[in-house]
């Protein structure tokens, strides 16, 4: 998936369903907390201000700018107690050990099952034992169709308006999905606009795969859901929540 300028769009169009689930699950843990893909950071950030020492990793250097300006801007209570690193979370090593890691908003649904697999054990590296590994995904229901989304529309700094406008695609035959991105950035009352597209391919991964990349990094599934108000999770659940728990040795 591409960023630059789109990383700018990224809290107008970010409902934050799942934000207290999170935050609720930051309280009952303890340590220093891991963000996977922290994009602009206002999840971590709201997570810092609970008092915690945080980190956020993320593979796009402008989301990391993005977040380290609105952490400058909106957050400078925080800045001592949180770090934000550019890296791939296939792939990382932050030399510390954690008690709580979350991937949010989708952020670790990949490429295939086994970039859940390198990411799960990257992650369970770098946890204390019995720490919380938290995450969500769009579910298979979710993510077997073709549609495209109605326009949203937003309002942004100066009286700039954007519009996104987005389309998702179904491949059956190799169980993929894939989403394209248009973003129209307009004054009021001015005929030019500016456009920016994103485009992105994941895998449609299932609870059985879930579980299998789980138990090759050490991690045992502690609970899942069909939602962020910890509904069961079923076959017409339109995400795959997930808490889990690093083994003991």
């Amino acid at each position: 998936m591409s960023y630059g300028r789109n990383s700018q769009y990224d809290d107008c169009f970010d409902t934050r369903t799942s934000l207290q689930f999170y935050l609720d699950l930051a309280r009952e843990t303890t340590g220093d907390v891991l963000e996977l893909g922290v994009g602009t950071g206002e999840l971590l950030f709201k997570i810092a201000k609970q008092g915690r020492d945080v980190w956020g990793i993320d593979r796009s250097s402008e989301m990391i700018k993005e977040a380290k300006k609105k952490r400058r801007n909106y957050y400078p209570e925080i800045s001592g107690r949180s770090r934000l690193v550019v890296a791939d979370m296939l792939s990382f090593d932050l030399g510390r050990r954690f008690g709580f890691v979350y991937g949010a908003s989708s952020s670790i649904q990949g490429d295939s099952a086994d970039d859940l697999r390198g990411i799960f054990r990257t992650a369970a590296d770098q946890m204390v034992e019995g720490g919380t590994l938290a995450f969500d995904i769009m579910s298979p229901h979710n993510l077997r169709r073709t549609v495209n989304v109605p326009p949203e529309e937003r309002e942004l700094p100066g009286g700039r308006i954007v519009i996104r406008f987005v389309a998702q695609s179904y491949f059956d035959g190799d169980e993929t999905a894939a989403f394209n991105i248009l973003y129209k950035e307009h004054i009021p009352g001015r005929t030019k606009h500016d456009t920016h597209r994103e485009e992105a391919e994941v895998a449609i991964i299932t609870p059985g795969v879930i579980d299998d990349a789980l138990d090759y990094a050490g991690l045992s599934r502690k609970a899942m859901y069909g939602d962020f108000a910890h509904s069961p999770y079923g076959e017409e659940s339109m995400w795959i929540v997930v808490v889990a728990e690093k083994d003991q040795a």
